[in-house]
């Protein structure tokens, strides 16, 4: 080792313009690399989703996902599988082996089991594979609503046309995948027939819906030649228009006149039954969310899509009102800032105190040290596939502080020898080689506390892998730099010292503090060993009572800008009985200031942390309202504050059931707390919200907090086969854990199913009519539920 430090100290012109070159490299690799929330992470999960429309969570279960069931069973390379049937849906989430050689296998061999299933029901759509990870994130969330709240058709159909063509400007984004899209209701031609007068024309709606299948076509015949050239041949069939539509000849009555749909139904063009409703603001909306391309650079996109949005601000005539939500680039921005300013802290703080002890010029050196440790760690982060990312911005932001600690070693033996007359060369070499064993054993030690990081498993342990990896190629990083490039910078810039007198003088600030206070308090400490020994120990003592009362460490710390609230009504409720529920939430929500909170989401219909949220709860009767609060250093209020005021204000909307448990988990939490407990105020809403009172089941506030998906912080898991047994157990785990002080928001997930009418068919009446028990269940369906005739493409 000393015979390459020796040879990078001869060489000076070399070790200074490599130096050039790795902070410039490095700092034009920073700035080439890609800016993104989190790392490329494959969460080893897999769902499935089928749709089966009309059907009850009962069927769903028998009919599809048992099924499912025992073809995933026979794919190797699989932890687990958990399944939910709920109302026209199933869903089953499947959780890959982490020790499978080859994830993507089983993967492939999941999707080719789940295709051979061949007994699911017609009605039911294909079974939807979706492999859950990062790759393709969605860096924000655009809102397009109305500026007049109007709920009119008319006015959906204007929004409709206005979201397109914004869709459309942002998939011309360069780094843009796709665009999801929320709120928006397909178009369609409603056929509602009247039964009198289909009875009167002796039609089924079977037969309705045969006449329009048969005639909405476009038929290739072959081809056909003719004089001179071949043609094709294509029977065309299709329709466009509700005209069209009402012109359909079903069949000829007796006397040979044509029955036509316009005979025995009314068509209008319309929109499909709404699943879901969403709102942005407390206004129907259709959000547009941008997903960016794996290696798209995310705060270059959502530039790119805040420009399109601001070009239709300045082009319209402000009938259309646009909402930035859920903006990925803010948080990436704010990491990128803080890792700026610590760099450049660290940077100023290095130089300031070397320059007070040793003078400039190693001050100036020594501080060399972040950019090209930096630079290089630029350099083999992008080889690596590495992105500055929330997580690898982490790492960078731990070792800034650490960064020249073995360059402050290094410097400080270099410049001993210098005092003590020895050649600026051999000074270096020296001092160098002294103590390349111990500063190589100072940063190896902190290589090996961060090294095991690199081998945690699951997905925390892989959202956190570039953390120690980034840590620790700065860390070799700095110390190839304090080894090779610094001793031949330190002798470039004493080589005309002479004398030793020179370097005393430019570093007797260092003496002068030794003198004086270092050396004193040394000559104390000895002195006076046991008392200084007490005190030690008594701040050791100390330390460990703060950590017992203030100790808690969080690995992605930061402020709380989101939370989510959280509700469900009584089942069987409609989508508008449920809205109104959110509508009171929306109106508290709207009374806070604009510099508390940004946008709040509204979706009802559905609880969902994220589109990959492999536990959503879909149904009439849930909703949620997400509500993004500006940043904490730009309001008066900590989040909690503000989730505790529409807490109040709102709780009246919960069952009594629900109530006492809540309050009964408050009261416990004010006497640890030996504060005076406040019981909420029920009473203090608008009287003609009354019939509201106690509707609700649960209202629940959950922080959406950084990191990797972690869940509950507690949660427990029944399992069994009687679902009487099992709720009676869950609602003895919910009494006891609500005496526990500081629980809150106790739940489950468990799905009530709504009434049902059962219809049997008798056997006798339904041979002597002619109909089968299928045909009467296919025209009930029909009836109530509609059934998809035919598809028109425009």
């Amino acid at each position: 080792m000393k015979s390459l430090v020796e040879y990078f100290l001869s060489k000076s012109i070399f070790v200074n313009l490599l130096t050039f070159l790795i902070i410039l490299i490095g700092g034009f690799t920073a700035f080439r690399m890609n800016r993104e929330a989190f790392p490329n992470i494959n969460f080893d999960i897999v769902s499935v989703v089928t749709v089966f429309p009309g059907a009850s969570p009962s069927e769903i279960e028998k009919l599809v996902t048992k099924p499912l069931e025992e073809a995933i069973k026979e794919v190797d390379g699989i932890k687990e599988f958990r399944s939910a049937s709920i109302e026209n849906r199933s869903g089953i989430v499947i959780t890959l082996d982490p020790d499978s050689e080859d994830s993507q296998k089983v993967v492939d061999d999941l999707k080719s089991a789940i295709d051979r299933v061949e007994d699911l029901p017609e009605e039911a759509e294909d079974p939807i594979v979706t492999e859950i990870t990062t790759a393709r994130q969605p860096v924000i969330e655009i809102d397009v609503s109305l500026k007049a709240d109007d709920d009119g058709v008319e006015a959906e159909k204007r929004l409709k046309a206005q979201a397109k063509i914004v869709e459309q400007a942002l998939e011309d984004i360069p780094g843009v995948a796709r665009i999801s899209k929320r709120g928006w209701r397909e178009t369609e031609m409603q056929v509602d027939i009247n039964p009198a007068a289909m009875f009167s024309h002796y039609l089924t709606s079977q037969d309705v819906i045969f006449a329009l299948k048969n005639r909405n076509i476009n038929f290739p015949g072959g081809n056909v030649a003719g004089n001179q050239k071949e043609m094709i041949l294509r029977t065309i069939g299709e329709f466009d228009s509700p005209r069209e539509v009402s012109g359909v000849h079903v069949r000829s009555n007796e006397i040979g006149n044509s029955i036509r749909i316009e005979n025995v139904a009314r068509v209008t063009e319309g929109l499909k039954e709404a699943e879901y409703l969403d709102k942005v603001n407390g206004k129907k909306t259709i959000a547009l969310t941008v997903i960016k391309r794996e290696k798209a650079d995310a705060i270059l996109v959502v530039d790119q899509a805040k420009k399109v949005i601001e070009e239709f601000r300045n082009t319209s005539d402000g009938e259309f009102e646009y909402a930035f939500v859920n903006d990925l680039s803010k948080y990436i921005r704010r990491r990128l800032g803080v890792l700026l300013s610590n760099a450049v802290g660290g940077l100023i703080l290095v130089t300031a105190s070397l320059f007070l002890f040793l003078g400039w010029r190693v001050a100036l050196m020594t501080a060399l040290g972040i950019p090209v440790s930096f630079g290089a760690t630029f350099v083999i982060m992008n080889y690596l596939g590495l992105t500055l990312n929330l997580i690898s911005m982490f790492g960078l932001i731990i070792v800034v502080g650490i960064l020249v600690d073995d360059a402050i070693i290094i410097c400080e033996n270099v410049y001993r020898y210098m005092e003590e007359g020895m050649p600026a060369y051999e000074a270096a070499l020296k001092g160098t080689s002294e103590v390349i064993d111990p500063v190589t054993a100072t940063v190896t030690t902190t290589v090996a506390a961060f090294a095991p990081m690199l081998f945690m498993t699951g997905i925390f342990g892989k959202f956190i892998y570039s953390i120690p990896l980034v840590v620790i190629i700065a860390l070799i990083a700095s110390l190839s730099e304090a080894f090779f490039i610094l001793p031949s910078h330190l002798y470039d810039i004493n080589k005309h010292k002479f004398h030793s007198g020179e370097i005393k003088e430019e570093s007797g600030r260092f003496y002068r503090f030794k003198t004086k206070v270092y050396l004193p308090l040394l000559k104390f400490a000895l002195k006076h060993r046991l008392q200084v020994f007490l005190y030690l120990t008594a701040m050791l003592i100390g330390s460990f009572a703060l950590f017992a009362v203030a100790g808690k460490f969080k690995l992605f710390p930061g402020s709380v800008d989101v939370f989510q609230v959280k509700l469900t009504g009584q089942t069987g409720l409609s989508l508008q009985e449920t809205e109104r529920f959110t509508h009171l939430i929306e109106t508290e929500l709207a009374k806070l200031s604009k510099d508390e909170v940004e946008n709040y989401v509204t979706r009802v219909g559905i609880i969902q942390k994220d589109p990959n949220d492999p536990f959503t709860k879909r149904g009439k009767h849930y909703a949620q309202v997400l509500v993004y609060l500006t940043p904490e250093e730009n309001r008066k209020r900590s989040t909690d504050a503000v989730i505790s005021e529409i807490r109040e204000k709102t709780i009246w909307l919960l069952n009594e059931k629900s109530i006492r448990i809540l309050e009964a988990t408050r009261k416990k939490e004010a006497e640890k707390k030996k504060e005076d407990y406040k019981p909420f105020s029920l009473n203090g809403y608008p009287s003609e919200f009354s019939r509201f009172k106690g509707q609700l089941v649960t209202l629940d506030f959950e922080k959406i907090s950084g990191g990797p998906p972690v869940g509950k912080p507690v949660a427990i898991e029944i399992r069994g086969d009687d679902y009487d047994t099992l709720i009676r157990i869950g609602e003895e785990y919910k009494a006891i854990m609500a005496k526990v002080p500081g629980v809150t928001d106790i739940g489950d997930d468990f799905n009530e199913g709504k009434d049902e009418i059962r219809i049997k068919v008798s056997e006798s009446l339904s041979s002597t009519a002619g109909v089968s028990v299928f045909k009467v269940a296919q025209a009930i369906n029909t009836a109530f539920q509609g059934t998809v005739a035919t598809k028109i493409k425009r």
